[in-house]
């Protein structure tokens, strides 16, 4: 029996079959599951070493929304033990923690739901004082977008490219094998490496890039966004 046919074997007996039945345009929490199962893929295949999943947002319509609702601890807990299980057996440390979140998005369709992957990294310092810790945490952080996966840039300087040897690999033919570097202090600079290809903001091929606030450029044909947050 697969993961997939245990969630929902395990799910209808916790649930006493409570919402088998439905509208054929309503999201089914095997449906979830599978969701969360095509993450894994894309994590398995998109993440380095370097990074863990912090948590998984799926985003449901208010009607799929409020009819799951009731059964969120039973859906988080399952699709958790799911993530846990596929991670042991695909081998897949970066999942072994992840936690679910399910949110309602009032912009989405009956029937339809969306997955957000939140990455962090772990940072590649050994050594970096509290109180310089703390400086950064109460003024500014930063999370890197690239195609839907969303990862914490803590301090440090991170690759990225197309080879296997950068910390950020990504899938694009236009991408050089070292592409570019991010460093992370109390600002982000973002530096080309000499790419075939290079690094554009809107249409202007650019060298290096000086991140204060958020901020989108692309390489090759993929957009990679800088979200600057105050906490």
């Amino acid at each position: 029996m697969s993961l997939l046919d245990q969630f929902e074997v395990q799910f209808n007996e916790l649930s006493n079959g409570a919402i088998v039945d439905g509208e054929l345009s309503e999201l089914q929490p095997v449906e979830l599951a599978g969701i969360v199962n095509q993450e894994i893929s894309r994590i398995q295949n998109d993440l380095s070493p370097s990074e863990k999943v912090e948590k998984i947002s799926i985003s449901l319509s208010s009607h799929d929304y409020k009819r799951l609702s009731k059964f969120e601890t039973l859906l988080k807990d399952g699709l958790e033990d799911l993530l846990r299980k596929s991670g042991e057996l695909k081998r897949i440390d970066s999942i072994a923690k992840t936690k679910i979140e399910i949110i309602k998005d009032s912009t989405l369709e009956q029937g339809v739901a969306k997955s957000v992957p939140l990455i962090s990294f772990e940072s590649p310092l050994e050594i970096f004082t509290e109180e310089y810790t703390e400086v950064i945490t109460q003024t500014k952080t930063y999370i890197l977008d690239v195609n839907g996966l969303k990862k914490n840039l803590v301090p440090g300087t991170y690759t990225l490219g197309r080879g296997t040897e950068v910390d950020i690999q990504i899938h694009d033919p236009g991408i050089s094998r070292k592409h570019l570097s991010i460093t992370v202090d109390e600002k982000v600079i973002v530096t080309d490496l000499n790419s075939t290809n290079g690094t554009f903001l809107g249409t202007e091929r650019v060298q290096e890039l000086i991140v204060e606030d958020t901020i989108t450029f692309r390489v090759g044909v993929t957009e990679i966004k800088i979200v600057s947050e105050t906490r």
